[in-house]
This record gives C-alpha cells, sequence and structure tokens, in this order.
C-alpha cells in the first residue's frame, strides 16, 4: 500500500468507527504504518491531526443530533465522549460558536464538517536537496520534554531556542540536534535501556518525547540534562533552505505531503526523526537546517 491508498484508508477507518475510536495507534494499526509517520502525515495533508479530525466529525455529528432527534443535551455529551454537560457545551460552542441549545433551538447555524476524501496526483522527481546515507551509531546530550502533537509545532521552537540560548556557552557547540521519539525502542538512554521507557506512562499516540542538544564527546552530564543513543540506520536527509523555524516546517510539510507519496524505493522506519539546527553552508556562507528520516530500501 503506498502513501496515498494509506491516507484514504486512514478516512474511511475514522468514518466508520468515528463513535468508537480511541487512539491515533489504533488507527495507525489498522493501516499497518508507524503511529508517529502517520500522525505527521495526516496532518500535513488535510491541515488536522487525527484528534482533531475526529473530534471535530463528531461535534458536526452531536449538532446535527441537536438538530434532528429530539433527544436531551446531557445525553448526547455521553454519546459523544464528554463526561460532563459542561465540558460538551464548552468544546461544542468553541467550535460552532454557538451553544448547544442555541443550536437545538435553532437559534443558530450549524458548522458543517464532512467527511474528507483525497485525490493525490503523482509528480516528477523532485528538486528538493536529499542525500541517503547510513551513518553509525551515535550519541547526543541534551535536554528533553513531553509535547502534545495538536501544539507542538507552536511549542518546540521556543523549547529549542531556550535550550541554545541558556546553554551556549557551557556547551559550546553551534550545531544543535532536535530529536522527536514516539512509541520506540530503538533509542537508548545511558544505560542502554530503551529512552522511552523512562516516560512511563506516556500515551505515544498523543504525545512524543523530543530532546534537544548536540553531540556528545564524553563530557561529564550536567545536571538536568541527559544522553541519548541514537542507532546505526539508513538516513534520507533533507536541507533547509535557511535556519528558519518557517523553511523547517515548509520542509517537513513537504516531506509529508509529497516526498514520502513519491519514492518508490524506500519506507520510513521506527517512531523518531531529528532536525539539525544551525548546519554551516558548503560555501562557507550562511546556515541551514536539516531534517534527517530514518529509512529502509523497498527492495
Amino acid at each position: 500500500m503506498n502513501w496515498a491508498d494509506v491516507i484514504n484508508e486512514t478516512l474511511r477507518y475514522l468514518e466508520d468507527n468515528i463513535m468508537t475510536v480511541q487512539s491515533p495507534k489504533e488507527v495507525a494499526m489498522s493501516v499497518h504504518v508507524s503511529t508517529s509517520y502517520l500522525q505527521n502525515s495526516f496532518q500535513m495533508i488535510t491541515g488536522y491531526t487525527i484528534g482533531e479530525y475526529v473530534r471535530s466529525r463528531r461535534l458536526y455529528l452531536a449538532a446535527m443530533d441537536l438538530l434532528e432527534k429530539d433527544e436531551k443535551i446531557i445525553d448526547i455529551a455521553q454519546k459523544y465522549g464528554y463526561e460532563t454537560p459542561e465540558s460538551f457545551t464548552k468544546a461544542f460552542s468553541r467550535f460552532h460558536d454557538a451553544t448547544p441549545n442555541e443550536i437545538k433551538k435553532k437559534k443558530k447555524a450549524v458548522k458543517a464538517f464532512l467527511p474528507l476524501k483525497l485525490s493525490f496526483s503523482v509528480k516528477g522527481a523532485d528538486t528538493v536537496d536529499v542525500i541517503i546515507e547510513k551513518m553509525p551509531k551515535f550519541y547526543i546530550l541534551g535536554s528533553a520534554e513531553v509535547f502534545e502533537v495538536d501544539t507542538c509545532f507552536n511549542k518546540i521552537p521556543g523549547f529549542v531556542y531556550d535550550f541554545i540560548n541558556k546553554n551556549y556557552a557551557e556547551l559550546n557547540a553551534n550545531v544543535f540536534y532536535g530529536v522527536s521519539v514516539g512509541d520506540c525502542d530503538v533509542i537508548l538512554n545511558a544505560e542502554g535501556r530503551p529512552w522511552s521507557s523512562e516516560y512511563e506512562g506516556v500515551s505515544f499516540g498523543e504525545r512524543f518525547l523530543f530532546l534537544t542538544g548536540v553531540d556528545y564527546d564524553g563530557r561529564k552530564v550536567p545536571e538536568g540534562m541527559t544522553v541519548i543513543e541514537v542507532p546505526e540506520t539508513l538516513w534520507a536527509k533533507f536541507k533547509c533552505k535557511d535556519n528558519s523555524t518557517e523553511a523547517s516546517q515548509a520542509m517537513r510539510r513537504y516531506i509529508f505531503s509529497d516526498w514520502i507519496f513519491e519514492t518508490d524505493e524506500y519506507d520510513l522506519v521506527d517512531e523518531f526523526n531529528i532536525d539539525r539546527y544551525g548546519v554551516p553552508n558548503d560555501d562557507g556562507e550562511g546556515l541551514h537546517n536539516e531534517i534527517w528520516l530514518p529509512l529502509k530500501r523497498k527492495h
């Protein structure tokens, strides 16, 4: 199954199970792909995370129930997964710009949110600067937090800049990493155990680990930091046009909405990827960021 099929199968699964689907991991298992890569691709293509899409569809269907059925608001709230009428009213009002009671009494219009149906066209070879390279394992020293998939685009840049500004002089490095890790056990901690095992209870469908740091050279680990081991693997390394947040996010949108649909030689593997910030350009003029994705050859 190619990625175009994956996204359309995802949409079909969501619609068939819109009232019962529990997590992105469940959806990813149904289409036999990695949760993190499905989340990334789905969001870049549709503009919604899987969680946002499901919530929006349910809130639309809840509004239609209010219009068409003689049911109490509290019963509809429970039907669509809200524990209290207050939490339902808050989410409903934010989405429809109207309260459930206003919709029920037909005082305001319903905001439509119909099932998405996508079509794809395959383009010719792209001109994006990407190389495929196998690298041995290496180590990164840095600080980590758990981020929500829904808000990571807005929050991670500030986390990275704060780390760089606070630790630039002490770490004596110019190139910094950002490592995103989902539900996988190949990224190890300093003791050689899966790094994710340090975060028991984290739901990796909606959240992921993110570490920003520098190449580890064996120095004493500063308080509050950690060391992770990145395994030997084959990488696709994408060069952004510059070192801005906008350039990195534009490249990430390209990767997950175009590149993975066009390549038929490689599959993405494991739920981790790497950003590199402030990489010097080959001509010595200026800097750029890079995005690295772990791969395996299909054939």
